[in-house]
């Protein structure tokens, strides 16, 4: 028995394990366009594994080994690869909110690398650029093979140091772990690949390929699982654990403090209008509190508490700076009258606490201290 029937059944084996989570994406409620875009990788990258399974069938002689097919066999591989890690960037700039990949010209601009690619490939039986069969029908790599190889990983290798670099912003804690999944997920493939261009008849790369996608799924999955479906801001349990992380860890010149916001007689609306007038508002003023805290060097958290309140954890300089924001969060929320004609006005009451690193209390405590300036500020209102 030869190796082409150990390398057949690795990539069957990575083939029906890649059908299940393309199955439980096609099948899944969610159909945000990271998630369309990572199901778009696993059907190419199951296309490329059928690939291999035709490259190994015709190098081990099962099919004819003929000069057509060994060229037909390498086309296929090295242009689905190409593609795959085309759409990978695709998706990391999609998932790290990338403005380059918000319009047809500019991601089209983008894949010109995949075309070239392609072209050589096609191209390569009269040419022999990028590979050819010599006179004893085996297959070399020509003047421009190398293209071939930095196209998928100048792909991989870009939206990787792109994620590191987020990842390592002390602002950005809260994507935290999506950036530091997609600077990791290169790396299997990228070393399994290696592997499997010195020991070419060992199927690496198929597992490299595998445990990359799994662990992207997975983040992706709890990702969504630490978000409000309505507003896709932050849930609860994500507020917590930043804010957790926080109030252990003093940044030099910072104040820590809590923004509690809370929508005005908010169950008129839901009585009045209905509840997805209500959800279109929910979605309203949580825009409204992101815009208020955007910023080149943002250090705001903002997450849906429950119900019709929200959070901002916010580390500033001053006090003065938490009531700023507030005020700014209050007065786009009145804009929401004019700028979408609803028949109702939309305000909200905003609670300050400030931590004080000298005397820690727990994080319920500080969230209550806010809950009482909020109450205040409802009188007042």
């Amino acid at each position: 028995m030869g190796y082409e029937f150990y390398y057949i059944e690795a990539y069957l084996a990575c083939f029906f394990l890649l059908g299940i989570i393309l199955f439980k994406i096609v099948r899944g409620v969610n159909k945000d366009l990271s998630t369309v875009y990572l199901g778009d990788i696993v059907f190419v990258t199951m296309l490329y594994f059928i690939a291999e399974i035709f490259w190994a069938l015709v190098d081990s002689g099962i099919i004819s080994n003929s000069k057509p097919f060994l060229y037909l066999s390498n086309i296929f591989t090295y242009l689905l690869i190409s593609v795959d890690a085309y759409l990978w960037f695709i998706l990391s700039e999609t998932l790290q909110k990338g403005k380059m990949v918000e319009n047809d010209i500019a991601r089209l601009l983008i894949s010109i690398p995949v075309w070239v690619s392609a072209i050589l490939c096609v191209s390569a039986y009269r040419t022999g650029l990028v590979f050819y069969v010599d006179e004893n029908n085996v297959l070399v790599g020509g003047n421009l093979y190398l293209v071939l190889i930095i196209v998928p990983f100048g792909y991989l290798l870009a939206s990787s140091a792109k994620a590191f670099y987020r990842a390592l912003d002390k602002d950005r804690y809260a994507d935290r772990g999506m950036y530091f999944m997609i600077g990791v997920f290169p790396c299997m493939p990228i070393i399994l690949g290696i592997l499997q261009a010195v020991y070419w008849r060992i199927p690496f790369l198929c597992y490299g390929i595998v445990a990359a996608v799994f662990y992207a799924y997975i983040t992706q999955t709890e990702s969504l699982i630490s978000l409000d479906p309505l507003t896709q801001l932050n849930n609860k349990n994500q507020m917590f654990r930043y804010l957790a992380r926080k109030m252990r860890e003093e940044e030099p010149g910072m104040s820590l403090f809590i923004l509690l916001i809370d929508i005005d007689h908010f169950r008129t609306v839901n009585e009045t209008y209905g509840h997805l007038e209500g959800d279109n508002a929910l979605i309203r003023i949580s825009d409204a509190i992101k815009e208020a805290c955007q910023g080149p060097r943002s250090r705001f958290f903002v997450s849906r508490y429950g119900g019709d309140e929200f959070v901002v954890v916010a580390e500033m300089s001053y006090r003065a700076e938490a009531t700023w924001l507030a005020d700014q969060i209050k007065n786009n929320v009145k804009r929401i009258t004019e700028n979408y004609n609803t028949n109702y006005d939309l305000s909200v009451s905003v609670g300050i606490a400030q931590y004080d690193f000298e005397s820690p209390i727990s994080l319920q405590s500080f969230i209550a201290r806010a809950d009482s300036d909020l109450y205040k500020q409802k009188k007042i209102n």
